[in-house]
């Protein structure tokens, strides 16, 4: 957006071109923070549920690449005319390879995510008070 690298409050300005748009790294920086969020509660969610350690390592792996594919889908549909949500050409524009580099990280990231949500979806709830499995009733 500056026109290059700045060491802001030091007054070190490095004139570079970066190739994309503002608009395109708006939506990276927000898509990543949206991102972390999600990992952040998926955490969270996970310390009031029991699961066995292969449902924990599933969520975790899910979400850990459910986060870097989006984040190659946001990165490269920059340079894609066709924004990389199809691997052909669409109504918004041609198929290139950056379109194939946002497209088939993200792919995989929805089923490794949907895996993650199953994982929480089906845990057993902890009892708050005692921090045991089910409730005191």
């Amino acid at each position: 957006m500056i026109g290059g690298i700045s060491l802001s409050p030091i007054p070190v300005f490095f004139g570079l071109e970066i190739p994309g748009s503002i608009q395109g790294w708006r939506m990276v920086h927000t898509g990543m923070l949206m991102n972390g969020m999600m990992a952040i509660l998926l955490g969270l969610v996970l310390r009031f549920y029991a699961v066995s350690n292969l449902s924990a390592s599933v969520l975790g792996w899910g979400t850990i690449v459910a986060v870097w594919g989006n984040f190659c889908f946001y990165l490269f549909s920059m340079f894609a005319p066709n924004h990389g949500v199809t691997v052909h050409s669409n109504r918004l524009g041609d198929v290139n390879l950056p379109a194939l580099f946002a497209f088939f990280p993200a792919f995989i990231g929805i089923f490794t995510l949907a895996a993650a949500l199953i994982v929480v979806l089906r845990a057993t709830p902890m009892d708050a008070s005692s921090g045991r499995i089910g409730s005191a009733s």
